[in-house]
């Protein structure tokens, strides 16, 4: 398994008191599963039905976006750098 770091921000920094943190998985999928499992409430936040990430969070991959609906092929490696970033408004 690699370690993976995730940072998070606004609403999921502050349920899940941290701003970036090391997890190990395989790809995007397990990594999502571990991080929801960590504190209630996080799955509801991050996920809709059918355990996929709500459609208005953006996800990168060491600067890559990447599609939520993909995150079980995304396989990941050592020292990868995966940003969940919440929604932005302006206004």
């Amino acid at each position: 398994m690699a370690r993976v770091t995730v940072s998070v921000y606004s609403t999921l920094r502050d349920k899940l008191s941290f701003s970036s943190k090391e997890f190990k998985g395989k790809n995007l999928g397990e990594v999502i599963k571990d991080l929801c499992s960590m504190k209630k409430g996080i799955r509801k936040i991050l996920l809709e039905e059918y355990e996929l990430v709500k459609n208005y969070f953006v996800l990168t991959l060491n600067s890559e976006i990447i599609d939520t609906s993909k995150l079980e092929k995304t396989k990941v490696k050592d020292g990868d750098i995966f940003h969940i970033s919440p929604p932005v408004s302006i206004g």
